[in-house]
């Protein structure tokens, strides 16, 4: 038997064989059962016929679907695959719902890599706007080197404070007016 005879393609082919069989059912409440869980949709939209079937079973107890094609073997196997199925749902829904809460390795990347070229853009920003302010303070003097280094150490922090603020405003300045 083919895993292809034992899938139905869609829901609606589901719900058509369902009433086919004599079961009473809408295709609103079909589908709402379906996307509860059971019978369930794989991701290629098909539902298993074990789980159709025994759906049609909870249905309506009067009807009683044809078993006899059934061995027990076959029986248990297929029911021991739609459980698998179900599990392997579960299993890929509680992934996703972990996954929601955690950053991605690729996003912190992209997120490190961004903020570090805006801080590189700052610091050479507050260099290029103070570099008048630079040549003042060193006035060519080896003994104001301390000065030097303070006011490039202010600039570097502005640039920090405008990373983190998030409100780089890069305004350069051209030649005095």
């Amino acid at each position: 038997m083919s895993a292809e005879s034992e899938r139905f393609k869609s829901r609606k082919a589901a719900l058509d064989w369902l009433t086919a069989q004599g079961h009473k059912v809408s295709q609103g409440k079909f589908y709402q059962d379906c996307k509860a869980g059971f019978p369930a949709v794989a991701s290629d939209g098909s539902l298993s016929k074990y789980q159709v079937l025994t759906y049609a079973l909870g249905l309506d107890k009067k009807v009683e679907p044809d078993l006899s094609a059934l061995d027990a073997k076959e029986f248990d196997r297929r029911k021991a695959q739609a459980d698998a199925e179900m599990a392997e749902i579960k299993a890929e829904r509680m992934r996703r719902e972990q996954d929601r809460d955690w950053l991605h390795a690729e996003e912190a990347w992209a997120t490190v890599a961004a903020l570090v070229g805006s801080l590189r853009d700052a610091i050479r920003h507050q260099l290029f706007s103070g570099q008048r302010q630079v040549v003042e303070v060193a006035g060519g003097e080896q003994e104001r080197a301390p000065e030097v280094f303070e006011l490039l150490d202010e600039m570097v922090s502005r640039a920090f404070n405008e990373v983190a603020s998030g409100s780089i405003e890069i305004t350069f300045e051209g030649e005095e007016q």
